[in-house]
């Protein structure tokens, strides 16, 4: 089952942005020519160091003078120029659009975060309802969705492990962003609200256990996050239950709702820059989880004037 819809091989400047930002690329500046854009992004590799890209997106094959443009450009504010058209071009390094759509996996058009109409759909599956016009499991869409979303909000790859590991001792996910927050995830869909059993907590349990035999030489984990559209219990329950998970396995147990989840992606999207900056430790040891603990942090962020915000 797949969230992509297929486009042609013609460059799209949208498109582009929407992969390279679900991607893990922060969007900076882009400018725009009559027959091609420049893109400005970064991101931040393995080792946490901040990577700088000029994207030269051109509609038609481009000419030499042209790419000299875009070289120039590139050069000028120190980053690496990749140049991405509709063909190959000769004597110059270049990635065919279509080609450099799949090294992500494929085109993130109308199913991205920054689409409108994605919201309503991420809530619609948590209580396991199908939305109109949309075809497939709804629990199967919605853990598909999270990871999208997720890639947005943390602005990182994120592990999904998929339906090939469904019967292993795995939650759906796994957040790595770098060495500053990593934890795992798990996705339900109720149409009752997720009832958070003694069981459930065993199960949990087993899946930060078995992450951290494996892993914890390489990775800290600071949070086990479940999602779903809402939960069967109180506030109080809630975090009584995320301290029994504390107990046993020193990680809190966090429960964020589907539509937190959409709130978090509105306060992003004005300001996706800040996404590395916020200190998701922090945020991530509250048991119910609301959008003004991301909120706070960005209004820190936004006074210090270090990250420009995006303008309206």
């Amino acid at each position: 089952m797949e969230l992509i819809t297929t486009v042609s091989n013609s460059p799209d400047i949208q498109v582009a942005v929407r992969t390279l930002t679900v991607g893990g690329f922060i969007l900076e500046n882009a400018n725009r020519f009559p027959s091609y854009a420049l893109i400005y992004m970064h991101r931040y590799d393995e080792f946490g160091g901040r990577q700088q890209y000029c994207f030269a997106l051109f509609e038609s094959k481009p000419v030499s003078e042209q790419i000299q443009a875009a070289e120039i450009a590139a050069h000028h504010n120190k980053a690496e120029l990749v140049v991405i058209s509709p063909a190959i071009v000769n004597n110059t390094p270049n990635i065919e659009w279509n080609h450099f759509l799949n090294l992500f996996g494929g085109p993130i058009y109308s199913y991205s975060p920054l689409e409108p109409e994605f919201g309503d759909h991420l809530k619609q599956l948590s209580i396991n309802k199908l939305p109109a016009g949309v075809v497939g499991k709804p629990d199967d869409l919605f853990e598909l969705y999270i990871h999208r979303a997720l890639e947005f909000i943390f602005g990182c790859k994120v592990n999904r492990y998929g339906q090939e590991r469904r019967f292993e001792a795995r939650p759906d996910g796994v957040i790595l962003q770098d060495r500053m927050f990593s934890a795992l995830y798990d996705t339900k869909a109720y149409s009752n609200g997720y009832d958070v059993s003694l069981d459930s907590i065993r199960q949990f349990s087993s899946y930060v256990t078995e992450f951290k035999n494996r892993y914890s030489q390489y990775f800290e984990l600071h949070s086990f996050i479940v999602i779903s559209g809402y939960f069967a219990h109180t506030k109080e329950i809630l975090e009584s239950k995320s301290r029994q998970l504390l107990a046993e396995v020193n990680v809190p147990l966090v429960f964020l709702t589907a539509e937190s989840v959409v709130q978090i992606i509105a306060l992003l999207s004005d300001f996706p820059s800040a996404r590395r900056s916020i200190n998701w430790r922090k945020i991530f040891v509250n048991p119910v989880f609301t959008s003004n603990l991301v909120e706070a942090e960005l209004g820190v962020i936004d006074k210090d004037k270090i990250i420009v915000k995006n303008k309206s």
